[in-house]
Parts: C-alpha cells; structure tokens; sequence
C-alpha cells in the first residue's frame, strides 16, 4: 500500500531533531510539548520523533493527515499508546475499540447524537448553565475552570443520561485527573514496568473504581425507570436488544462522562480567557444575546442565530484544541511523503501545529472570530479540532452545540473579569489542560 505525500523521492528517512542520549526528544516534548512540536513542525511535514522504546512521526501536511484519517483510514488504527493510555477505565468503549466491535458501538451511540436528539438536548444545557451560574454570587471570585468543570458535568448528567449528578462531579472529576495524570509525560512512572505500584497507578484505580461504582449506580436507575432517550437508555436498549454487552454499556457511558466534561471545560475556560483580553468581541456577543435571544435564555430556536458566539467556539477551538494531536498506527508498511515507513509506525497528527500554521492562517496566532464569518477557501485538515474521519469524536456535534448554548448563556446572566497567574501554560498529557491558574469575577447581568 502507498500513501502518496506532497512529494516523492528523497532521504529514506524523516529528518528529526536532535536529542540527547538514551531521552532522544523526550525531555522537549515533556518540558514545552507545544514549543517542541512547533520547533519539529519547521524541519518538514514528516518529522522523525525519537522518545525512551518508541519511535514517532509527526505529520503537518493537510493533504496526508486528511489520507491518514479518511482516504486510507482503513491502513491505520488507533495507535497502541492511546490503548494503554484508557487501559482500565474505557477498555470496552467507542475510543478504544477497533474492527467490527468498533462499528458497532458507534452505530449503537448514533442515535444519542442524531440531529433530532441535539434539538432535544438544547434547551436542557441552557437552562442547567442558567441554573448554576445563578448560584454564584456577585463581586465573587471564583477558579473559572473548575467551576466550568463542574457546570459541564452537571450538563452531561441533565443532557446525556438524564440523572442528577450534583454531589457526585468530584467522582468522575477525580478520575478524570488520575486519568491525565496517568498519561502525564513528565510523569517518572512512564518509564516503569506496569506492574510496579506506583502512586499514580494506585490513585488511578482508586478513584477509576469509585467513577465504576457511581456508573453502576446510574446504569442501575436507568435499568428500573421508565424507558427515555438519553444516552444511558439508548445504550441500554441496544444491550437488551443482544448488541452490547453491560461492559459496553458501562465503559461507554465513562467514556462520556470523561471527554464529555473535560474537553468542553477546557475550552469554555480558554474562550473566557480570550474575551477578557478582547473586550470588543465580548461587547459583540452581549449585543447578539439581545438580538437573538427571545426570553431569558438561549436554547435549540436560537441556537441557529447565534453565528457571532459560534464564531468565538470554533475560533477558540482553533487556538486551543481540546487534545495536542491525534494518533495513529500504521497495520501495514507505507510510503508516506516518499518515505518509506514500517508496519506498526506510529504517527502523531498535531491539531496545535496546524491551527497555528501560517501557510493557512493569516496572522495565526490572533484571536480574531471574524475570519470564520466568511473563510477563505484552505485544506479541510488545516482544522479538525475533534478528529477526523470515520474515527472523528462521536460527540463532536453535541460539543459544538454545548458550548455555543453555554457560552451564551453565561454572557447574557453574568459579566466575568478573567485573570490570568501569568503566561498561559500547559499539563503536559492527552488533554490541552490548562495548568496557569485562571480566574474570574463574577458581576451579575
């Protein structure tokens, strides 16, 4: 099989930059990964990365992540590291999966997210973000992103499974950071044989088997109520019609409530973050809450209508993706940009480097929503901020509209004064989390 790239012939390997001994590039990547990337990302659109056991190929060219993900998905699977890295927690879920279980889990979570069931889910994240930002008090100061942390919890309870998960968010928040932390590439553990215990392995199963056992519990409700159309009901219909497993069903809907919170928090945080250094787009989008919004809040009529805050989503999406990269595994030898690759070569796909690239974006690193509002015409794979391909998020379309619905409503119910602990920086691990300390003021609308 041939992937073509941009160009054919040339050194029979990637070039790669140089590390140090026994490290390679690993204590870059773990000091500064976005720094590092974009420092590989000017060597060319196939860089060689060289890390403890594992060799890995970044890829910047739109043209061949887009053959990658889609032309020749069927070449490539999740790659091992991103198994190990759910290993315990989502074994049995859509995000680890492959082959045929693969297909059908994802046809079993279809319905969850079909255009009919959005429309449903509408109004409800409107009015759990309206019911719980009313619960802040003015001239307060909170931690914006644990509060944001806790609100998208709370909507993926009231949306999604439709169960009250106030007094349980730090159960599927702590597993969350085990998680992270888990994947942590400064973490000295990484490089320790999996059955040593370490801590971080013993806080992981800790808090993973309490997040289990919460699951449980909801599956278990679900199971002696009356039949709905959230996310835990379809999966349980899907079980009792002898599709899924109950392993299926319970990973699966873990798996929700892990990316389900943490990716939306992250950017909610980080477009709050950008409105406080750009008070004329904040201005904009308290104007389009008026415009739009008929009643006291937003919901699935406005949603529409709500171009301006969609454009701050997708803008904020851009400079911040939700992970640093996506990856893959080659399942047979490949001739990719003219090099030839191995069987089993793992590629590390970076949405940071190409939202940022300058060859697609004028003036990239500026926060600037209006280039969305009429975008000039440039590779599809300059931006896929959830993926792509038939392996995109499965939840991609919910996510786009939570946060448009979220953030309006915020906007038109409270005024936040962001601050910023200095220069935005990173954990380094799966998500795009921040590690500055970011707050806000609330003054109440």
């Amino acid at each position: 099989m041939t992937v073509h790239g941009l160009a054919t012939g040339g050194p029979t390997a990637p070039p790669t930059s140089e590390g140090l001994p026994l490290l390679g590039n690993a204590l870059a990547f773990s000091r500064d990964p976005v720094g590092a990337m974009e420092d590989w990302a000017s060597l060319g659109d196939v860089v060689r990365i060289e890390t403890p056991g594992l060799t890995t190929y970044m890829v910047t060219s739109p043209e061949l992540i887009e053959r990658i993900l889609v032309a020749d998905h069927g070449r490539f699977t999740i790659s091992e590291a991103q198994r190990e890295t759910f290993r315990g927690v989502e074994d049995h879920a859509v995000t680890t999966t492959t082959g045929a279980r693969w297909k059908r889990l994802r046809r079993a979570l279809r319905p969850v997210f079909a255009r009919d069931a959005l429309d449903r889910y509408g109004d409800r994240i409107a009015s759990t973000t309206a019911a719980y930002v009313e619960e802040w008090d003015d001239g307060e100061r909170i931690d914006l992103y644990r509060e944001l942390r806790l609100l998208t919890v709370n909507v993926l309870g009231d949306t999604l499974l439709d169960v009250d998960v106030r007094g349980n968010e730090d159960v599927v928040m702590d597993a969350a950071d085990a998680l992270v932390d888990r994947a942590n590439f400064r973490r000295p553990g990484q490089l320790l044989p999996d059955w040593i215990p370490t801590p971080t392995e013993r806080r992981f199963e800790r808090t993973v088997g309490a997040l289990d056992e919460f699951v449980d519990d909801v599956i278990d409700e679900r199971r002696h109520s009356e039949p709905g159309d959230d996310a835990c009901s379809v999966l349980l219909d899907a079980h009792a019609a002898g599709e899924l497993t109950l392993a299926e069903v319970r990973h699966n809907v873990v798996a929700l409530l892990l990316a389900g919170h943490d990716s939306p928090s992250s950017a909610l945080t980080y477009a709050w973050y950008l409105l406080g250094d750009h008070p004329d787009v904040y201005e904009s989008l308290r104007e389009e809450y008026h415009e739009v919004v008929d009643g006291e809040r937003p919901g699935t009529e406005s949603y529409a209508d709500l171009d301006r805050t969609r454009n701050v989503v997708a803008e904020a999406l851009r400079l911040y993706p939700p992970t640093l990269g996506v990856s893959r595994q080659a399942t047979e030898p490949v001739t990719l940009a003219g090099y030839e690759l191995p069987e089993g070569a793992q590629f590390l796909l970076p949405q940071w480097v190409l939202h940022r690239d300058e060859r697609f974006w004028e003036d990239p690193t500026a926060f600037d929503p209006s280039r969305w509002q009429d975008p000039p015409e440039r590779p599809e794979y300059a931006y896929f901020p959830f993926g792509g391909g038939p392996r995109n998020c499965v939840g991609a379309p919910f996510a786009r509209r939570e946060l448009t619905l979220v953030l309006a409503t915020m906007v038109g119910r409270v005024e936040l004064d962001v601050s910023a602990d200095g220069p935005l920086r990173f954990t380094p691990s799966l998500q795009l989390r921040p590690e500055t300390g970011i707050e806000a003021t609330v003054t109440r609308r």
